[in-house]
């Protein structure tokens, strides 16, 4: 397992949806990392799968700050 862990801003509202018998609760998180004048943003998906995303779906908004520790997938 490869573990991650990300902070930055949320591009858009998360969503939630059906997958099974589970729900997920979807969103990006844009991380901006500066070098000398250049800023350069990276989008991490992210997902939450179960109660924990049904109850943190209504508090996920745009432009949210947030830190997000979890495993890493591609």
């Amino acid at each position: 397992m490869i573990s991650a862990m990300v902070g930055g801003n949320l591009g858009k509202d998360a969503e939630l949806r059906q997958a099974g018998s589970d729900n997920v609760c979807s969103f990006s998180v844009a991380s901006s990392t500066k070098q000398k004048d250049k800023e350069q943003t990276t989008w991490v998906r992210c997902s939450l799968w179960g109660k924990r995303g049904e109850a943190l779906v209504k508090h996920l908004k745009k432009g949210t700050k947030v830190a997000v520790v979890g495993s890493l997938t591609t």
